[in-house]
């Protein structure tokens, strides 16, 4: 409950609410005249005169006895609204806009409140109570029978009380000047609908089930005159008349007249009579005027349209079952409109005659206004459409229900359908080249893999009539520019953007202008239409310096030392790496700045990334050089590859390898045969290894074997030397070290002494060779071994028994020799 004379502030945003758009600036929060300045002014009522008078003054007071919703409107002489701000009686900022909810006190509008200086101009001020008597009662089925009322002053306000006070309500006005100002309100809630008033599109919906009234406020700057509001309430019966389903082929219609004075109609389309995909057509058959469509779900909220009013326009709807509302207005002139619907898009597309590139066009006819074909496609697919006569449109929706119109065949169409429509009867052949979204392996293409630096091509082929056209796949710079020479072929770019453009003609060739997808690497496609079946040829140039954001450069050499390697005296045949090459380069070997001798490019590979070149060493000095060349695309700069080449004198070749000389055997001196050399050797080095290990000073021509060799594994490398040649190296096969032969005796070993018993004797060794460094001795008696000593005194027991020795000669690194004396008999 709020007491008498207290004012109730409500915050608000401080912007005019107002069909134009021309609000002052924010009203301030302080009232910035003084209120003694006001003149009062009183309430007006429903369809009375305004009880303002057009005065001048800045500001006018007036008092409310209640708390509710109230219009407070400053308007000129020639009844424009103006901008305006209530202040409480305190002089705080009670409501910005001219619909205010205001407790019972007294306030003060202002005229003009944010501007710097205070408005002086004459202004009437209206203030009144929207729950006030003397308000009417309305259906608010308006698009069929608009409301329509006279006003005899201005800035008179009526009032009508709906009927149904729940649901979403959109006010259509009819395309004349002067229009009123509509507003729905309830009790304490002058601004219901926010910001966004019911003569939007969008409409405004009640949330709260209490009396809401639509309130007219005149802007006539006349005194007197007529006006109409159509006001729809959106959900629930509509009592609009039915809009029969329609499928391709056979589309649902009905005809309509509307002008300035029948401004406004509306259709259902029935639960059931739609499907997920709609395309709705409005096409004016009689008269001069435009109009628009939308659609409105069963909410009553804003499904789709197209708010630029024309004589024909196709809307594209995801609806579902549901029910829906179509509402036609008019915007200017009048005319008699045939409103159509197909729906089952999907279910009803056909398969095409041939989705390859350059196949087969698929024939085809739509019956005109409202009709279409559906045709099943990949997604991102080349639609062309061929007609004698009136020429049909390209259409698709997206994946949010949008339909895009081509602006130009041929086009991509992005989605799995493309839908062919034409608002006179048409036959028509349509091509379906499936190209697909990423261009590094599209559908049906040719690849480009080499470099395209200087162009690509020549391509040729043979047009049939199942193949009417080649595409193809090159990798494109962002601002290159091709000259194509065709024979027999038209020459397209499809972009990255999805455009498709036909390349600008330029004589006898044609100049091709591509934008490269940036997914993976730098690509455009290239389409090549025929002219007519038979050979065609097709060879691009790069117009630019270098296509491909290709630079020109000389790499490093590809060898693993990162340097080319070569001997003088002699022509080599270099693999250069590089970008950009041509086989009309200019390349040169360099020293110092100085030229010394040319490149001759023999051959450039298809990425043009490597040159095969000739280079004369002839009578090149040993020493470091650059690699300096000049690209044909860009003449005057030199790119340089510093120290890339190696030349170094010639090496002395062996012919035969070296080879040791001896036996190799303990103590012996082996010596080398050095083989063949060319040139003739200088004079050479020496090291001898023993099991791949270098003999410390053994590196002479000559090695005498010691016993620590004894079965290892001897080598001798030799290094040869020559003036103005680089030295090489020879390695002789390996011999392996073994002992040497067992001494033999040349004189047989000797028993000395008397041979009886009790006796001693002694051996004699006899004469060995070569000459032992030790003997053994071996004594037997009748073969059994008794001694190994030099001397042997003979046992009594032996008497009669046979003596013998056995030498043995030991020689180091050899093996052992063995020798038997004579065998004499032991006497008594």
């Amino acid at each position: 409950m709020i007491a008498a004379g207290m004012a109730v502030v409500v915050a608000v945003p401080s912007f005019l609410l107002t069909r134009d758009a021309d609000a002052a600036t924010a009203a301030p929060a302080r009232m910035p005249v003084a209120a003694a300045d006001c003149t009062a002014v009183g309430l007006t009522g429903f369809d009375q005169p305004s009880a303002g008078s057009l005065e001048e003054g800045s500001c006018r007071t007036f008092t409310v006895a209640r708390y509710q919703a109230y219009l407070a409107r400053a308007s000129d002489a020639d009844n424009r609204t103006l901008a305006s701000a209530v202040y409480s009686s305190s002089g705080n900022l009670a409501c910005a806009v001219i619909w205010c909810d205001l407790g019972a006190g007294t306030y003060h509008l202002v005229a003009d409140p944010g501007e710097p200086e205070t408005h002086t101009a004459p202004f009437r001020a209206t203030v009144v109570d929207l729950f006030g008597t003397g308000c009417g009662s309305t259906a608010a089925q308006g698009f069929s029978t608009p409301y329509r009322g006279t006003f005899a002053g201005q800035g008179q306000v009526s009032c009508q009380a709906l009927r149904e006070t729940s649901g979403r309500y959109q006010a259509t006005l009819p395309p004349t000047a002067n229009q009123p100002l509509v507003q729905l309100v309830q009790p304490q809630n002058a601004r219901m609908c926010g910001s966004t008033p019911v003569t939007s599109v969008y409409g405004c919906a009640i949330t709260i089930p209490q009396e809401t009234r639509m309130i007219v406020v005149s802007e006539d700057p006349r005194d007197s005159g007529e006006y109409q509001v159509a006001l729809q309430r959106t959900t629930g019966p509509t009592e609009c008349a039915d809009l029969a389903a329609g499928v391709p082929g056979a589309p649902g219609s009905v005809t309509a007249a509307l002008s300035g004075t029948d401004f406004v109609t509306c259709l259902d389309l029935p639960r059931g009579g739609s499907e997920s995909q709609e395309i709705l057509t409005l096409d004016r058959i009689e008269g001069d005027g435009t109009a628009s469509l939308s659609v409105y779900d069963s909410l009553g909220n804003l499904a789709c349209q197209d708010a630029n009013a024309t004589a024909y326009q196709q809307i594209g709807c995801r609806l579902g079952n549901d029910r829906h509302l179509v509402v036609v207005r008019s915007a200017t002139g009048s005319g008699t409109y045939r409103i159509s619907q197909v729906t089952g898009i999907s279910a009803n597309c056909a398969t095409p005659s041939s989705v390859a590139f350059g196949g087969a066009a698929t024939a085809g006819s739509v019956g005109g206004s409202g009709d279409l074909r559906c045709y099943r496609v990949p997604a991102n697919t080349w639609v062309n459409l061929s007609s004698a006569g009136t020429a049909p449109a390209v259409r698709w929706f997206d994946n949010e229900g949008g339909l895009h119109t081509c602006s130009a065949v041929p086009c991509l169409v992005r989605s799995t359908e493309a839908v062919v429509t034409s608002a006179q009867p048409a036959t028509y052949e349509v091509d379906t080249w499936a190209v697909g979204f990423y261009y590094d392996a599209p559908a049906d293409c040719g690849q480009i893999t080499d470099s395209t630096a200087y162009g690509f091509g020549p391509l040729t082929g043979t047009f049939t009539a199942d193949d009417r056209a080649h595409c193809l796949s090159v990798p494109v710079g962002f601002d290159d520019d091709f000259t194509v020479t065709t024979q027999n072929a038209v020459p397209w770019v499809i972009n990255a953007d999805g455009s498709v453009v036909e390349c600008a003609a330029a004589g006898d060739s044609w100049t091709c202008s591509p934008t490269p997808q940036q997914v993976n690497s730098r690509r455009a496609l290239f389409a090549f239409v025929a002219e007519s079946t038979g050979p065609y040829r097709v060879q691009a140039d790069c117009a630019t310096l270098l296509c491909d954001e290709v630079n020109y450069w000389i790499a490093n050499s590809p060898t693993t030392e990162g340097r080319y390697t070569v001997t003088t005296g002699a022509t080599a045949t270099l693999a250069i790496a590089g970008a950009g090459l041509h086989q009309q380069d200019t390349v040169w070997l360099s020293q110092g700045g100085t030229k010394v001798a040319p490149i001759v490019i023999r051959s450039v590979n298809a990425a043009r990334n490597l040159y095969t070149a000739d280079i004369d060493f002839t009578t090149v000095a040993p020493g470091d050089y650059d690699i300096v060349g000049t690209s044909y695309s860009e003449p005057n700069r030199t790119f340089t590859a510093a120290n890339q080449i190696v030349v170094q004198a010639p090496q002395l070749a062996v012919t035969t390898k070296p080879v040791i000389i001896g036996q190799a055997i303990t103590g012996n001196k082996l010596t080398i045969n050095a083989g063949v050399w060319s040139p003739a050797v200088d004079w050479y080095g020496y090291q001898w290894f023993a099991n791949g290990v270098a003999i410390q000073g053994a590196v002479g021509g000559s090695y005498t074997v010691p016993l620590s060799m004894l079965g290892k594994r001897l080598t001798v490398t030799l290094t040869g030397h020559r003036a103005g040649h680089r030295d090489n190296t020879a390695t002789s096969a390996a011999v392996t070290v073994v002992r040497g032969p067992a001494p033999k005796a040349t004189t047989r070993p000797k028993i000395t002494g008397t041979v009886k018993a009790l006796k001693t004797v002694r051996a004699s060794v006899g004469v060995w060779s070569p000459k032992a460094t030790a003997y053994r001795y071996e004594w037997r008696v009748n073969g059994t071994l008794v001694a190994t000593t030099t001397s042997l005194k003979l046992k009594k027991a032996w008497a009669g028994k046979k003596l013998v020795l056995t030498v043995i000669a030991k020689r180091s690194g050899h093996y052992d020799g063995r020798a038997t004396s004579v065998t004499v008999k032991i006497k008594k």
